[in-house]
């Protein structure tokens, strides 16, 4: 009974904390909020442009199945374009209802239908997360200068805006969470207890799993980087946050009160959406709003209420389409081991 309680309980905590972090986050950032008003804003926005915006979601994601292509290849696998895609809009889809467990089962998933090695799998998962991370960097350098002179023209009402920002943060009591010496204590000991599992205990047999899978996962790494496609590489992932932006960048234009923020603006708050993804959370819940709301009502002035209103109508919109998108992967994975299985009867 214990042996099954403990994996249980990790798996219920894994579902549950995330959630439970953007439920507190839209609490405080909507506790105040007029959602009668909200939802005629919503109405009131231009549907068809809403709707255009939603092609480059799917366009990035569809590129991000190519990319994952080039990182397999090297390792001497060839799977199936469509299944590679297929599994990516998947992906998406199942890190609503368990953050971050997407990424294992598009590897598991594949795993079985192209009988590619798990652990080659997550190196390349790794891989393609890493330069996700150096491509959010560079977009945030360029959002940055694009946006610097402005920040010095408005000076004066950035720093009246952060003063808000700041008396609204004390109101909540997110500011006494965040400043408690408890939260941070209890951070340290979790590294502290982290650091000497790792010293005292190198004969573990799940040490020697974990170097094991990391020494692996360094050879494949130093195989992609001798891959022929570095050029194309190279250009789909660009592709791929290109198509992130335009998907977030159209929706701008769908409220007359977020229309008239030009494309330094507009790359500036995705960039914080970009980074608060990087937040374990049910397909960026709660982190994405706070990100956004900060940006479009802090940083360029929208009002409050109308920025929480394009961060709610936007973010339900999007994420409806992200898991009509992954179920649609998900069936058509199913559908090509019925296909296969009829084929070779």
């Amino acid at each position: 009974m214990a042996k099954d309680f403990v994996p249980k309980l990790k798996q219920i905590l894994k579902i549950t904390i995330p959630l439970a972090l953007g439920v507190i986050i839209l609490y405080f950032l909507y506790k105040d909020t007029d959602f009668t008003k909200m939802w005629l804003n919503i109405k009131g926005a231009n549907w068809v442009i809403l709707t255009f915006s939603l092609i480059f979601g799917l366009a990035g994601n569809v590129i991000r199945g190519l990319r994952w292509e080039l990182l397999i290849n090297p390792l001497g696998y060839y799977p199936k374009k469509r299944n590679l895609i297929y599994a990516v809009l998947g992906n998406y889809a199942v890190n609503f209802a368990l953050p971050r467990a997407g990424e294992i089962w598009r590897c598991g998933v594949i795993c079985k239908e192209e009988n590619i090695p798990f652990k080659k799998l997550i190196g390349t998962l790794i891989i393609d997360r890493m330069f996700d991370m150096v491509m959010v960097i560079i977009i945030a350098l360029i959002a940055f200068a694009c946006n610097v002179s402005n920040f010095f023209q408005d000076i004066n009402k950035f720093n009246q805006r952060i003063d808000e920002l700041n008396q609204n943060i004390e109101k909540s009591g997110l500011q006494k969470f965040l400043t408690s010496p408890y939260l941070y204590l209890a951070i340290l000991l979790l590294l502290i207890l982290f650091i000497l599992s790792v010293i005292f205990l190198k004969n573990n047999f799940l040490v020697k799993k974990i170097r094991y899978f990391f020494a692996t996962m360094w050879s494949d790494m130093l195989m992609v980087w001798k891959m022929k496609e570095k050029t194309r590489f190279i250009i789909y992932s660009f592709g791929i946050w290109i198509a992130y932006f335009l998907y977030f960048y159209i929706a701008l234009f769908a409220f007359d009160f977020t229309s008239h923020l030009g494309f330094a603006a507009g790359l500036f708050v995705f960039t914080l959406g970009a980074v608060s993804m990087g937040v374990p959370s049910n397909g960026g819940l709660g982190p994405w709003h706070f990100a956004v709301i900060f940006g479009l009502s802090t940083i360029y002035g929208v009002g409050k209420e109308n920025a929480e209103t394009f961060a709610f109508g936007v973010f339900a919109f999007q994420s409806i389409w992200v898991v009509a998108c992954g179920l649609f992967g998900i069936f058509a994975l199913s559908f090509n081991k019925k296909d296969f299985s009829l084929r070779s009867r």
